[in-house]
């Protein structure tokens, strides 16, 4: 198998996928009393229409404290490149394929003819390739895959139409010297799926385009029981499992558990976000009764508050509206 060194870079990002890849749901370090919007995740991303991969999920409750917090994740076989990698053409072009916004699609297309558009980051340059063009119909992790195709391919998954920053590029993790790639994406946000070959190809192609489940554990982080407490956090890439009932239901949410240090009121509230946040509490535990549920009422964010007693545990579940998800800040002070 022929490798550009871009190639190889991409593939060590696999081993070392935490540095590669910024994009994951969870909870993340935050200050105690600044009240800035400093998100841990990239900010090169323009969210919630824009979304990167996710290939880190963590798999097990996590411990926050006001100023650290510790996430076991696990990697995917999704190639990851620089967020910042821009995909460049040879001359102006038009995709050759638009897809209905359906899911799932197993389709079949000839290279035959095809010219040498694109330059991805794991390979292809002077291969054949094809450009096509598919927008999600439901915020959901996607797999893209040549998997059934008989010939050396490579995979990326493009923001926008035709030409854009590189989600995710793969070369043989499809197995056979096919490709595959999962990319976390809302509803209605347009990609452009690149299927490119080793060298000159007129071989036909079998793509294919599929949800893949994500695992829900919940919580997916434990607060230390201290306040004024602020933390960042991601919905994006979350799985979709519950709902308030203010709303919440079609989008992505994550949980985290909380114990009041002392008897009181306290005020959970959203205070920055970059998509439309509801906020609910639960009572005791992840299937505990709801406690109390908001919207929009810290203008356009949501906060609630609460009578808690010394040792009262609630779990805070940050969701969305309307399938929206993103990078919030989460604030837990005294009312």
């Amino acid at each position: 198998m022929r490798r550009s060194p871009r190639s190889i870079l991409a593939s060590a990002c696999v081993l070392a996928l935490a540095a590669c890849n910024e994009h994951r749901y969870g909870f993340f370090p935050g200050t105690e009393t600044d009240g800035e919007f400093t998100s841990t995740i990239s900010t090169t991303d323009a969210l919630p229409t824009t979304l990167g991969p996710t290939s880190i999920s963590p798999t097990t409750p996590t411990t926050v404290s006001p100023t650290s917090v510790t996430i076991t994740t696990e990697t995917t076989v999704t190639v990851t490149t620089d967020p910042t990698f821009t995909v460049t053409t040879e001359s102006p072009h038009e995709c050759e394929l638009v897809l209905p916004a359906v899911v799932p699609i197993h389709q079949g297309i000839s290279l035959s003819a095809q010219g040498d558009d694109f330059s991805l980051s794991c390979g292809g340059v002077g291969g054949t390739d094809i450009g096509v063009v598919w927008t999600a119909p439901a915020t959901a992790r996607y797999q893209f895959d040549t998997i059934g195709s008989t010939f050396d391919s490579l995979l990326a998954v493009l923001e926008g139409t035709c030409s854009g920053k590189e989600l995710a590029c793969d070369d043989d993790s499809g197995g056979d010297l096919t490709s595959k790639a999962q990319v976390d994406l809302v509803a209605g946000q347009t990609v452009t799926l690149v299927i490119d070959s080793f060298g000159q190809s007129d071989a036909e192609v079998l793509f294919n385009i599929t949800e893949v489940p994500v695992e829900s554990v919940c919580p997916d982080a434990v607060f230390d029981p201290v306040v004024p407490l602020t933390i960042d956090g991601q919905t994006l890439g979350a799985p979709n499992v519950r709902g308030g009932s203010c709303g919440g239901s079609d989008s992505p949410e994550i949980e985290a558990m909380w114990t009041a240090p002392f008897e009181g009121q306290f005020v959970f509230e959203v205070i920055e976000a970059d998509f439309d946040p509801v906020l609910y509490l639960l009572d005791s535990s992840c299937n505990g009764p709801e406690f109390t549920c908001n919207n929009d009422s810290n203008g356009p964010f949501p906060a609630v508050s609460a009578f808690m007693f010394t040792g009262q545990t609630v779990v805070l579940v940050v969701d969305g509206v309307g399938g929206t998800a993103g990078k919030f800040l989460l604030s837990i002070h005294e009312g």
